[in-house]
Formats: structure tokens, sequence, C-alpha cells
């Protein structure tokens, strides 16, 4: 059985009387415990809309089941909101500037778990510590901190309440090239680590390549093809993964 399955789900934004834009199109997808599963796609193709229905965070139709169960954001908002997360793409954005690192990963613990400050600090700090940042960082602000840093901080609070299934929508594209391999070696060490399923969005095939079990192409709000991540790289089968392919830069002497 798998983890999370994605059923017929499509979202439309509507603006008055104008037609509605259908942003996501009937996506059918299943990712099994323990699996990366790579979302590519040119910007614009409804990788992270998706990600936000599948988050409960716009409204949509089809279905949604965790563990073979209907997922129902409306009865269960807490609960799930510990057991999916998220990780963003601009790490400087997505962190409240007026909040020290030691709020941003106490806060969630508050809300779910009710703890106690000194559970709260020695989790937060256990938490730097597998992210591979100091101790003294959790009094430090997140204008302090470099890109990367501030990244790490951003999968801190995701992975603090100890989540089933993560999405991480462009998690390394605010980076430095330099930056974006240890970032990716950190989620694949904390995802077999803490044993999670994760949804990756990038447009980066490399990326892609890199990190994901399988790989599914988005394009105009559809899935246009699905496979393992070395199958559609070696042997793509719909004319768009093969544009994406030949697209992407090649290095040479």
């Amino acid at each position: 059985m798998s983890l999370l399955a994605v059923e017929n789900l499509e979202v439309e934004f509507r603006r008055g009387k104008i037609e509605p834009v259908r942003a996501v199109r009937g996506v059918s997808m299943e990712i099994a415990a323990g699996e990366t599963l790579g979302l590519v796609g040119e910007s614009g193709c409804g990788k992270t809309t998706l990600s936000r229905a599948i988050l409960g965070l716009v409204p949509y139709r089809g279905e949604l089941r965790l563990h073979g169960e209907p997922l129902d954001w409306q009865r269960q908002g807490k609960i799930m909101r510990q057991r999916l997360q998220l990780i963003f793409q601009d790490p400087y954005a997505s962190l409240n500037p007026r909040c020290t690192v030691e709020q941003t990963l106490q806060e969630p613990l508050w809300v779910h778990f009710r703890c106690d400050r000194a559970e709260r600090r020695k989790r937060a700090g256990r938490m730097l510590d597998q992210v591979g940042l100091p101790a003294n960082a959790l009094g430090k602000y997140p204008h302090e901190f470099s890109g990367g840093q501030r990244q790490r901080i951003a999968i801190a609070r995701a992975l603090i309440l100890e989540p089933e299934f993560v999405i991480a929508d462009e998690p390394v594209s605010a980076l430095d090239v330099s930056v974006q391999a240890q970032i990716l070696n950190l989620l694949r060490d904390l995802k077999d680590h803490m044993g999670l399923t994760m949804l990756f969005i990038s447009h980066d095939l490399a990326v892609v390549r890199h990190v994901a079990d399988r790989v599914a192409v988005m394009y105009q709000g559809e899935l246009v093809e699905k496979g393992a991540t070395r199958q559609v790289m070696d042997d793509p089968q719909h004319p768009y993964t093969r544009t994406l392919i030949e697209a992407a830069p090649i290095l040479s002497v």
C-alpha cells in the first residue's frame, strides 16, 4: 500500500466571469513509504499548485489518501499538519525575521505537543545538530545566516515534528551551486535517518536524478510520464520529457 495516493486531483482558479484557469488537471499518482518522487516540469506547469493542494492550502477536487485512509483537511487539519510538512523554495522569505531560530523551532512543538520549555529547547538543539548547525545558532535571527544556513533552519523547522511525508518545493534553486550539493546530501541523509517519504519538486533534471527514486513529469497541469528515474532520464517516452532532457545544459571540454 502506498503512503500517499492522489486520485484525479483538479485545481481551478476563478476570477469574476473570466474562464477559470485549470492549474491541475486530473492528476493521479502514488508515493510509497520511504520513496522520493521527483516532480519535474517548467515554471508555471502546476507543480507547486499540486503540492499546495496535497497540503490542503488551496481548494481542490479529487481524492487524497494517506495509508489508504481519506485525507480530510477540514476535520483532521491539526493532526495532518504534524504528519505532512513543507520545505519552501526561499528560506529567507519563509522564516519570520522577528523570531530567533529557537522561537522558530519551538513554536510547532508548543502548538502540537504542548511540551515544556526545557524539552522544546532540547529538541530544537538536537534538530539543529542533525542539520549541521551549531547550538549557539538558537539565539540568532535569520538575517545573521547565509542562504545555505537559512535553508538548513527551514529544513529543521519542517522536520522537528518528525513528519511522515515531506514536500520539498525547489529547496535548492535559490542557493549558490556550491551549496546545493551540501543541502541535497543533507536531505538524503535525513530521509534515510528519519525514514521520510518525500515529494521533491524541481525543474533541474540533474538534481532530480541525484535524489529521486522515481520521476513524474508535469506539463500544463497534467502528468505526462512517470517511471523509475534512470528509465525516464535514459529512455523518455513522451515528447515533452525528451524536450526537457535535451534542453538541459551539458558541460563539455
